[in-house]
């Protein structure tokens, strides 16, 4: 079976698999979160006050500075996520307390309301009130970071072209200066970002798909990700992140998932795992080999992230153990052809995966790019021999 499949159920907690867990976000609680690599952290452990900044940065200051400026700062919005392709959009309350402490409040669509996430950088409590489960998922490290922020902006420069608006401009009664991300490749919109001038935020995101119109590639809104009534002087507690506190409610019951399997690898090392079984393309039509993480197991499960600056994608393989059928998939998954084999194809929201089988291994590749972009990086990682 398809290490994929126990993930298509819409409201079963996140699976154990790495490619099972990925892919159950498509029908998990999504929240926006950083679509590169981001440097290591260099701040310390107490949030910063907002310092405005007067002139126009350039576009590579400002980038690098909305990388970290969670770090540094806390702070209490209304955060709407819009994915125009569907016509779905989702609502929380995003609570942030510097460095690492974050809280998700659902509050539309109505099936979601009350549900709500804690977490930091090791572990997260994901509360659904209608079950009244507490599911605790320890996060596990990754062994590979962008070392600074110069190397992530280099990587973003390779395959787009950035430039800040001339001018500050006004967002959400706040002075903010716009970021435009544009596609090196065709010059189309990838990416927009209104980005706070005092704590380096990003205040709204707008993501844009490349779309043929009327016989012309253009770019089409995807996803909007916008902050409203943002405050950065709340009166935030640390008992506001404490999972106990949801623990402690009349019958709540806590689901406690056992260590994530998925170990941190070194980059260097993917091609000698296993005795260098594995298909481990150092770059992918743009995209570079950025991170990976292996399972233990009688079944290991490879999983490698690749980015091309702006956007990541998952790559996981495992061995097949029938080779005389193809590897069953859920029913809700699409045919399509991955260059010269059969594959299948789901889309959630912003995301999308497609599953095929090679010769040895089942892969499923997934992210929040077009089908049709990640039709072709699955096709460039081909049937390649270890």
């Amino acid at each position: 079976m398809c290490p994929m499949q126990s993930a298509m159920r819409p409201h079963s907690p996140l699976p154990r698999s790495a490619a099972a867990a990925a892919l159950g976000l498509m029908f998990g609680l999504t929240a926006a979160a950083p679509a590169a690599p981001r440097p290591a952290r260099t701040s310390g452990s107490h949030a910063a006050r907002p310092r405005f900044v007067t002139r126009v940065p350039t576009a590579a200051d400002l980038y690098n500075r909305s990388l970290d400026a969670d770090d540094h700062f806390s702070y209490r919005g209304r955060q709407v996520t819009t994915y125009w392709l569907s016509g779905r959009a989702v609502a929380v309350i995003v609570s942030h307390l510097a460095v690492n402490l974050r809280r998700l409040d659902y509050i539309a669509p109505e099936r979601l309301q009350g549900r709500k996430s804690i977490s930091n950088s090791r572990e997260r409590w994901e509360y659904d009130p209608r079950r009244r489960l507490l599911y605790h998922y320890r996060l596990a490290p990754d062994a590979d970071a962008v070392a600074d922020a110069a190397t992530a902006y280099a990587l973003l420069k390779t395959n787009y072209l950035v430039a800040v608006a001339p001018q500050k401009q006004t967002y959400d009664n706040r002075k903010v200066f716009l970021l435009a991300i544009k596609r090196r490749r065709s010059g189309t919109l990838a990416r927009r970002l209104w980005i706070d001038a005092a704590t380096g935020l990003v205040l709204k995101r707008e993501s844009y798909r490349e779309a043929y119109e009327d016989r012309k590639l253009a770019a089409k809104l995807a996803v909007t990700v916008a902050y409203a009534d943002i405050n950065f002087r709340p009166r935030l507690t640390r008992a506001e992140f404490d999972p106990a506190r949801l623990a402690r409610r009349p019958g709540v019951r806590v689901v406690e998932q056992k260590r994530d399997p998925e170990g941190p690898i070194p980059v260097a090392s993917v091609p000698r795992q296993l005795g260098g079984a594995w298909l481990t393309p150092a770059s992918l039509a743009g995209y570079r080999l950025v991170g990976a993480a292996l399972t233990s197991g009688r079944r290991p499960l490879l999983h490698l992230r690749y980015s091309d600056g702006l956007n990541l994608v998952s790559l996981f393989e495992q061995r097949r153990t029938q080779t005389r059928q193809p590897t069953r998939v859920p029913g809700t998954m699409r045919p399509l052809r991955v260059g010269s084999a059969s594959g299948h194809v789901v889309s959630h929201a912003s995301l999308t995966a497609i599953n095929w089988d090679t010769a040895a291994f089942n892969l499923t590749l997934m992210g929040e790019i077009a089908q049709k972009t990640l039709q072709q990086l699955a096709a460039a990682v081909g049937d390649r021999r270890p």
